[in-house]
């Protein structure tokens, strides 16, 4: 593309970004290009709609960005946008205070992610995530069965009844217990796994068997934590104005399970993906821009985090803070041992 049409949809989309009205020529000469006639900027629009990055609403109407014209921008026009001071602390504050647990990490994520780009977010768990013991009981109900109860980080509490091969009274219990407790207090789930390995046959193998299986249901169960936040930005927005267009997005981000897999596909092999409208593979966002990247405590161990909005997104800024968002939780994550 030629580069005063470069400059020119360049400062349509900043224009349409900004005012949410079609951009005219005359808006175009006494803000951007002094320099040129409005005739000249006319033709120039004439010329961005013929080949698809325009597109002109009304007759009379200046013009607004097509998806194709979004696209172009963010592949060759788009520089990122510096994060304020006061955003970039707003951002390391609330995440600082985040929960020592995955599922209230991911909720504060989703959180300050919608709040510093004021359209929806949504944030999947690293998956993979290790659960962490925090404390285990072992109770007497019968010679033979044990109550298995089973404190995680986060406060998440699993009990289960083990009908165990041999015969165990209450101070046994208490006793073996305490040595696992000892052993696996504040330890991942792989710590419980080398501990078992290393086990002779017995009550405390068995035991351990049970433990690592409620923690293997928590941790496949982590991959199918997805959090969003920030609805209520997007009724700010007058692409949205009729509540069935919010309600299009909503049953995307509430269907869990087609949630997870939806960003596990979009955001693909990439650390950041820009998806326009009709790119959308799911027709209810095909009005949407979905910004995604990737974080997490460690290379093994990554979620999905991402922005929802309408196409008319400020897509340099959106970038910036997603990014900005996803370093500050995985540096947060691997300090917590999240």
């Amino acid at each position: 593309m030629e580069s005063r049409k470069q400059d020119i949809l360049r400062a349509v989309v900043h224009e349409f970004t900004t005012r949410a009205v079609p951009v005219g020529s005359q808006a175009l000469q006494s803000r951007y290009f002094v320099n040129l006639s409005s005739a000249t900027i006319r033709s120039e629009l004439a010329e961005l709609a013929d080949l698809g990055y325009l597109a002109q609403p009304h007759t009379s109407a200046g013009r607004v960005p097509t998806d194709f014209g979004y696209r172009y921008f963010v592949d060759f026009l788009m520089d990122v946008e510096p994060i304020p001071d006061r955003v970039r602390a707003y951002i390391t504050d609330e995440l600082h205070k985040a929960p020592a647990d995955v599922e209230g990490m991911v909720e504060r994520v989703a959180m300050t992610l919608a709040e510093v780009t004021q359209n929806a977010s949504v944030a999947s768990a690293p998956q993979g995530a290790l659960a962490r013991i925090k404390h285990l009981d072992l109770v007497s109900l019968e010679p033979r069965e044990v109550l298995l109860i089973l404190l995680l980080e986060g406060n998440l509490l699993r009990q289960q009844v083990v009908t165990t091969t041999t015969a165990a009274t209450q101070a046994e219990l208490t006793r073996l217990a305490s040595r696992l407790n000892t052993a696996l207090g504040g330890k991942a789930s792989d710590e419980a796994r080398r501990r078992y390995d290393a086990a002779a046959l017995g009550l405390e193998k068995e035991l351990l068997g049970r433990v690592i299986a409620v923690l293997d249901l928590y941790e496949k169960g982590s991959e199918n934590l997805v959090v969003h936040d920030g609805v209520r930005n997007l009724l700010r927005q007058p692409e949205f104005a009729e509540s069935s267009r919010v309600h299009q997005v909503l049953e995307v981000l509430e269907e869990t399970r087609y949630l997870t897999v939806l960003l596990r596909q979009l955001i693909g092999e990439s650390d950041l993906q820009i998806v326009i409208g009709s790119e959308n593979s799911s027709s209810q966002l095909q009005a949407c821009a979905v910004v995604l990247t990737t974080y997490g405590p460690s290379d093994r161990l990554k979620g999905v985090l991402g922005v929802v909005g309408p196409t008319r997104m400020a897509y340099s800024q959106t970038v910036a803070r997603l990014q900005a968002v996803a370093r500050s939780a995985s540096e947060r994550m691997a300090e917590l041992g999240v």
